[in-house]
């Protein structure tokens, strides 16, 4: 009101000022500088909503739209549908669909600890931890070698609206096999967390197999060049980084699905979907969801159009290299 009264008084006194001004005249223009204010003030509130940080729209958008995916995913469960994972996938911040897997099954089996863990996050911003941290107010462990990335990602969540009062941990740090679980345990991470999402593009396998942690889901990248029958992994070097490696080796990393399965099963899990290029894993917990969703069998990698390609173009390069067998009990 202020700034109408200063424009209406402004206006006065010029008008005012002029000869031969009537009452009429000076009707209109008071009516035209009021209508100028509004306009202006119309102008303003467009300019500043276009001018709003695009993330800041996506967050409150995406805020609601998730929660009205959770009541209606709730409705089916009740209803006794159990929908397949690949018809509820989406991505707000993983780099695939596997925000809306990890959603719906927490949506069907609850939360416990409300916790996720991401090995090998990078800066947060595409990653499998986020979105529960951004959209559902968890409690966030997030890990990465390069000190670079979790820097950015520092000041990506402290200027995020949903976590700049209470944002997720960050750390960088270089996991083995002999400090995984030190090193977890001094960021202030306990043994019974929500999800772990695993990474690192190279002793994957021999860090879950030395971890004492025990998500309840377990979304993890493995190799899919590696057919779907064999249970290798990459020889154990603290060290080891893929990017030394001459390219037609670059994709001697990680472990396959099959070793995947033999360490889970040993450990107390169960494959239950994949994504739909065919690379990353959902493993559950024996005593999560065990009717609702069966262990699938690893031979649903070879219908994959994507992971049969893969294999084509880049186990025959592979084959040969020094791969590590993992027995059955998954003893590795």
């Amino acid at each position: 009101m202020s700034q109408i009264s200063t424009e209406i008084e402004a206006g006065v006194r010029r008008l005012a000022s002029a000869s031969r001004v009537t009452s009429r005249q000076l009707f209109h223009a008071l009516v035209a500088r009021l209508r100028k204010v509004a306009l202006l003030r119309q102008i303003k509130r467009g300019l500043l909503q276009f001018g709003r940080a695009p993330e800041e729209v996506l967050y409150r958008n995406s805020d609601i739209a998730q929660k009205s995916l959770i009541a209606s995913w709730k409705q089916l469960q009740a209803a006794g549908v159990i929908l397949p994972l690949d018809q509820v996938g989406f991505s707000r911040f993983s780099e695939f669909e596997e925000d809306g897997h990890l959603l719906y099954l927490l949506t069907l089996a609850g939360s416990a600890s409300r916790t996720v863990v991401e090995i090998s996050s990078q800066d947060g911003r595409t990653c499998m931890a986020t979105n529960l941290v951004v959209h559902h107010r968890w409690r966030g462990f997030l890990f990465d070698g390069d000190p670079v990335f979790v820097a950015e990602g520092k000041r990506f969540f402290a200027s995020h609206p949903a976590t700049r009062v209470a944002p997720p941990v960050m750390k960088a740090e270089w996991f083995t096999r002999d400090n995984v679980n030190q090193a977890l345990a001094s960021a202030g991470v306990s043994d019974e967390v929500d999800v772990l999402s695993l990474d690192i593009d190279g002793n994957d396998l021999h860090l879950w197999n030395a971890m004492t942690l025990r998500p309840r889901i377990l979304i993890c990248e493995f190799n899919n060049a590696v057919p779907s029958e064999l249970a290798l992994t990459i020889p154990y070097h603290a060290d080891f980084s893929f990017t030394v490696l001459p390219p037609d080796q670059v994709l001697f990393r990680s472990a396959s699905l099959a070793a995947y399965a033999a360490v889970g099963k040993h450990k107390g899990y169960r494959l239950v979907g994949l994504n739909a290029l065919g690379f990353n894993a959902l493993f559950l917990r024996s005593d999560v969801l065990a009717a609702e969703m069966p262990e699938i069998p690893l031979s649903a990698l070879d219908s994959n159009p994507f992971a049969v390609e893969m294999r084509e173009k880049w186990w025959p390069r592979l084959a040969q290299l020094p791969w590590v067998e993992v027995p059955a009990d998954g003893r590795l």
